[in-house]
Order: structure tokens, then sequence, then C-alpha cells
């Protein structure tokens, strides 16, 4: 089953969050994140304008500080060790419980994962933490990578009906084809 971005936004919060706040590589070159994390943070949680409203520049380190825990919990899994990873969900439930209630949204009902009234930050380690939890529950944790491409390590979410995705980005996708398309033209082992 597919993962989908209105059922499943804290997954994709976590994505990003870890794509934009942590340092690494990025379609093949050194990617370091902004000095000014708010912009990072507002894009991944612009799924809730209320929470765009609360962010503040108190806000800043402790996004860094979960994006940086999301990754390691990206890596564990992506190296197939999800106890490692359930554990460190784990910890993050535990200082930041999850706690699912409906609320009524322009005539809608939708399921939140936080408490009614929790600070911004709180709030979106829940959200991140039991999206991924979830995933992990049902065994679609497979569903979530680190891109296979040289020089990159930005994580992504299989949103493919296949579950066959290997890349964070075409841009990534698309230089791994055209250096293979060029070592076949030169007679080069692929």
């Amino acid at each position: 089953m597919p993962i989908d971005r209105s059922t499943d936004a804290g997954v994709f919060a976590a994505a990003a969050l870890v794509n934009g706040l942590t340092p690494g590589h990025r379609h093949g070159r050194p990617f370091a994140p902004p000095a000014d994390a708010l912009p990072v943070v507002r894009a991944a949680v612009a799924v809730d304008p209320a929470s765009v409203a609360e962010l503040t520049p108190s806000h800043r380190a402790g996004f860094v500080a979960l994006a940086g825990r999301l990754r390691e919990v990206f890596a564990t899994l992506d190296r197939g060790d999800v106890a490692a990873a359930a554990r460190t969900i784990n910890e993050l439930l535990a200082a930041h419980p999850a706690s699912p209630h409906l609320a009524l949204e322009d005539g809608r009902w939708r399921l939140h994962h936080h408490a009614a009234g929790t600070p911004v930050l709180p709030m979106w380690t829940a959200i991140t933490a039991e999206g991924i939890a979830r995933l992990v529950g049902t065994g679609q944790h497979v569903r979530l990578g680190i891109c296979t491409a040289d020089a990159c390590d930005r994580v992504y979410v299989d949103s493919s009906r296949n579950g066959s995705r290997r890349y964070c980005s075409t841009t990534c996708q698309n230089r791994v084809k055209a250096a293979a398309f060029r070592r076949r033209r030169t007679g080069a082992p692929v």
C-alpha cells in the first residue's frame, strides 16, 4: 500500500527536516544546512498553518536536534536495523507522547497525533515519531530510505505503488542514469 501525503504528513515532514537540517551530501555535492533553520521548518510543517504561525527563532535548535534524531532512524532502517530504529523512535515518543484525538477542521474530522494545545516542537516530534512508528509497526518501513546515488545521503519516502524508489529525487536518478550511459558508451563496466 503506497504512503499518502495527506494521511502520512508526519513521515514526509520527517524527511523534509532531515534533508533540510542535517549536513552531508546532496545531488553529488557537499550539503551544509542553512544558518537559519526556520524557513526549512516552515516548509516541512506547512501542512499545518497553525504550526507555521507558532514558530519562533527559539525553535531553531530544537528542530535541528529533532532532524538529527530522525536521521538516525532513517539510517538504521536503511541498514536494516529495525530494532535500533525502534529504540530511537520509542525514546522520542517517551519524551513527546503521541496522544491521538479527532478535531473538526473545515467541516471534516481529522485525526491528530498529539494532545490538543501541545507546543509546536513537542507536537511535531510526536507527529514525526508516530508516523514512522506506524510504518515500522505495519512493515512499511522499507519505504523509507537513503538515496543510493553516489555522493548523496538525502532521505526519501517511497510513495510509489510498487515500492521501488531508490533515489531522493529525479536529479539523483538522472545523474545515475547519465553516468551509466557514459560508461556504456566508453565500454567501461557498469
